[in-house]
């Protein structure tokens, strides 16, 4: 931080009446004293928190209310609350940074000055903080903005988006060279004049400002905070290298797929795949005529929409199931008062088609606002919602500083567990909307082959779109070998290549790199909450003995845990404990493991392993992929 003498008077310190003391006391009283007046500073932070809480209720309350709030008046801004919020962080990490931490005795006062005194974008000072979100509000436009318009149609129809105008045409194309050239007109488009590129190197130089405030040399560490770990990049790379036998296997068979989905193009069959072709692919994972073939077309598997509605017949049911499955570990009861004063349906002209659950957070109280849409995909959203409301009420107790989760992506992949769970033939069937409670082993691979392109095709993506932000803050990617050097982990760690010859002047990254720029938004969130999931996943399903390995009545990939009281136990012991410990020590109460692994993942996965490894031998197609350099430097 920029704040000098040690004893200089902010808004807090004022508050507080007190510098720290630095002589004259004894050891003992010293350290005492020393310990009141940074608790002083932290309960005066709480109470501006508190009345941060309360704006955010008002807003929920006016949201809820056809604008006008229950409370009286006119609720707050949004932005208000951004301000007060960057404020209270700004100041207080500031009054906490001169705290000799190793003078604090209390553990958990210890822990909390860590945390709050350093911060990421809200450690920048006012301007350098407002320019960070305009930044941020251009690469969102990038992906949502209307901008990209093909120049044979420009006078007749409106210009389209990325996502999800043209993401959703992508999905649906059956020529190649209309997805190559969609491809190429976004790029083109959103880096006429360098665009993308100044967006993204400026916001770079915020990033390595507020490392700087942190003290920390190495830009990355800020990035990386709260994960504790010397090089956590590297820990992610070798999860990468340990499902890459799994991948290696998906992406031959994938290949094999395009090349007779497109025959005209010759598309190497020991060749990286077309990033238009994988962009296609991922957004295909269940999509009803995808170009790839599922491992049995004539055993597809069971619609369940019509039964949904059935059964379930409105969004509060379904709601209100998803909490039943939270309630049936033994964890929080969501009360008829919860239903009837925090929980809100969405108006249908802001919901819109990617609709998706918003938790409110305003101590003591939780709220939702739930879609107006019934379908599976946001039964399954709901699911992880409750997961995190469920992580609000629990961690509420702490306090301030301690009162999140432990890590980035740490309750996203507790979410993701109950999703998995929730998703299961098994559990389906305990909704009735599956007759029976488990699937024929044809269709069991299919609904595996389906998930393995939803999530063994996005993990890597996520790795190499945290890779190379982080390379290029730490300086380890100059500005000229921005395209190249990411089209070279594109290759080496997912086996894909631009679809035509690239110059380092193009800047290729994909609109989900955009999309983890801001920090509450990381690749390296999605990527632990995948990881991290799987391999809570595999410990629930052990400890509620729903998974017995080797036994093909109880598969991991069929593992419904609800109703057990001992996965119940572990999530609540996780959930209390906040960000009062590392992450490492709180990961270690359910899965006995210390570091991320993809176990889980391979555990999950392994009968569509086998049999990717049987159909690929069959089909002579050999996993792996020759590296083409389609990127060269200028002269």
């Amino acid at each position: 931080m920029f704040w000098q003498p040690f004893c200089l008077v902010l808004l807090l310190l004022a508050v507080t009446g007190d510098c720290v003391p630095q002589s004259s006391l004894s050891a003992s009283n010293h350290s005492a004293e020393y310990e009141a007046s940074t608790r002083r500073i932290l309960d005066v932070a709480t109470q501006r928190m508190r009345g941060i809480w309360e704006m955010r209720k008002r807003i929920f309350l006016q949201l809820t209310s056809k604008g006008k709030s229950t409370l009286g008046g006119q609720a707050p801004s949004k932005q208000e609350v951004d301000i007060e919020t960057y404020k209270l962080a700004y100041e207080l990490a500031a009054n906490l940074s001169v705290v000799s931490v190793e003078q604090l005795r209390d553990p958990k006062l210890r822990r909390r000055v860590q945390r709050l005194a350093k911060l990421q974008l809200q450690g920048l000072r006012p301007n350098d903080y407002e320019q960070s979100k305009d930044l941020l509000r251009a690469m969102q436009n990038f992906i949502s903005g209307h901008m990209i318009c093909n120049a044979e149609d420009c006078a007749n129809r409106k210009p389209t988006s990325m996502y999800p105008q043209l993401y959703n045409q992508n999905m649906r194309l059956k020529r190649y060279e209309d997805l190559r050239g969609n491809w190429y007109s976004w790029r083109n488009t959103i880096n006429d004049k360098d665009t993308a590129k100044s967006t993204f190197i400026d916001y770079v130089r915020l990033l390595r400002i507020a490392a700087t405030y942190n003290g920390h040399v190495t830009p990355s560490r800020t990035w990386y905070l709260n994960f504790d770990t010397e090089n956590f990049q590297a820990e992610m790379e070798s999860v990468i290298w340990e499902i890459m036998p799994l991948y290696r296997e998906l992406h031959a068979y994938l290949r094999h797929c395009a090349i007779k989905a497109y025959p005209k193009f010759s598309f190497k069959d020991d060749g990286a795949i077309t990033a238009p072709v994988l962009d296609q692919i991922l957004s295909q994972a269940w999509y009803h005529k995808p170009i790839f073939q599922t491992p049995f077309p004539k055993d597809q598997l069971p619609s369940v929409h019509h039964r949904l509605e059935e059964v379930l017949v409105t969004p509060v049911k379904i709601n209100k199931k998803a909490a039943e499955f939270f309630e049936s570990l033994g964890l929080n009861h969501m009360s008829d008062g919860f239903y009837e004063k925090y929980s809100r349906r969405m108006n249908d002209d802001e919901a819109g088609s990617d609709c998706k659950p918003q938790v409110y957070y305003f101590p003591p109280e939780v709220a939702l606002r739930y879609c107006p849409k019934l379908d599976y995909k946001k039964m399954m959203q709901i699911h992880g919602t409750m997961s995190e409301l469920q992580y609000n009420i629990y961690k509420r107790e702490l306090p301030l500083g301690l009162d999140t989760e432990p890590c980035p992506g740490f309750g996203s992949a507790l979410a993701e567990t109950v999703v998995l769970a929730s998703g299961t033939p098994r559990h389906l069937h305990r909704l009735k909307i599956l007759f029976n409670d488990s699937l024929t082993e044809m269709q069991s691979l299919n609904r595996l082959f389906r998930m393995g392109v939803h999530t063994l095709l996005a993990v890597p993506q996520y790795f190499i779109n945290d890779k190379f932000l982080v390379d290029v803050m730490d300086g380890r990617i100059g500005v000229q070998d921005y395209n190249c050097a990411y089209w070279r982990m594109q290759d080496k760690y997912a086996g894909v290549m631009p679809p035509v010859w690239r110059s380092a002047k193009d800047f290729d990254v994909d609109y989900r790199f955009y999309r983890g720029m801001h920090p509450d938004r990381s690749n390296t969130r999605k990527f632990m909450a995948e990881i991290l999931g799987f391999q809570f996943y595999r410990s629930f399903c052990l400890a509620s003995g729903q998974y017995k390995p080797g036994d093909p009545k109880f598969p991991l990939h069929n593992c419904d845990f609800y109703d057990s009281k001992e996965v119940g136990n572990l999530i609540r012991e996780m959930m209390e404990l906040g960000a009062t410990r590392h992450w490492r020590d709180t990961m270690e109460i359910a899965t006995g493991e210390r570091k991320l692994s993809g176990r889980g993942i391979l555990e999950y996965f392994a009968p569509l392993f086998t049999w990717l490894k049987e159909r690929n031998m069959q089909l002579d197609v050999e996993p792996g992929w020759d590296a083409d350099d389609l990127c060269r430097k200028d002269p």
